[in-house]
């Protein structure tokens, strides 16, 4: 398993798509941190949790690269017709989903890296031109979050281009999931009642717990 674990590893390597998407992560990196910074006032940038939130935000944008590579690196397979060989290579499947997750963990291992010290690099140059001592606690609390989110994304987009095969199907699906489906689904949440469905709620179980109650009195005004 660790050769094909290494064999994924090289495979990667050598597409440059993978470096394009490492290039994006540096990108957008340095916009939202050069946004985070730029765009806050100068009381903003003393407040406690200023700095996590600045780290943390990076982890939405590295977070879809990562699972937008997890979905290509299982999907080539079947885009390129490479999959009977790869099988032929490593013949329990298991085996090469387990390679194909942990290559999924791996590159979203890497794009945080990238992202997080493009971001560091930012905050330590600019906040310390700015005389604004850098929390580290915040800092390392931040990074640890978002690579653990990350690898998750990363593991989630190769497990779900093992599932679907399709690509242009699984990109696709993944994107309307996370910027139309889910969206949605938090706007219908927004407009529920929820404070009127808890007070019906429990409305209904004192009515349903007074039954008992009624049944009885009327038994023992009846024996009476």
């Amino acid at each position: 398993m660790i050769r094909l674990y290494l064999a994924e590893l090289l495979k990667l390597r050598t597409l440059r798509g993978t470096w394009g998407f490492v290039i994006v992560a540096l990108g957008l990196a340095a916009l939202f941190t050069a946004g985070g910074i730029g765009g806050a006032s100068e009381q903003a940038r003393l407040e406690p949790q200023y700095q996590f939130r600045l780290v943390l935000d990076i982890a939405f944008p590295t977070g879809i690269l990562s699972l937008l590579l997890g979905i290509v690196l299982f999907t080539n397979e079947f885009r390129h017709g490479t999959i009977a060989r790869t099988l032929l290579a490593a013949p329990r499947r298991w085996r090469l989903v387990v390679t194909k997750l942990l290559a999924g963990a791996t590159t979203g291992t890497a794009l945080e890296f990238v992202a997080f010290a493009t971001t560091l690099a930012i905050v330590v140059i600019w906040l310390g031109a700015l005389d604004v001592p850098l929390e580290r606690g915040d800092l390392a609390d931040s990074a640890g979050r978002a690579l653990v989110g990350v690898i998750l994304a990363g593991v989630l987009g190769a497990a779900l281009g093992g599932a679907v095969h399709s690509q242009v199907g699984a990109l696709v699906g993944a994107l309307v999931w996370m910027f139309v489906v889910e969206p949605l689904c938090w706007v219908l949440l927004g407009l529920l009642d929820w404070d009127g469905a808890a007070t019906t709620s429990r409305r209904l179980r004192s009515e349903e717990s007074s039954i008992p109650r009624t049944r009885a009195s009327r038994s023992r005004a009846r024996s009476g």
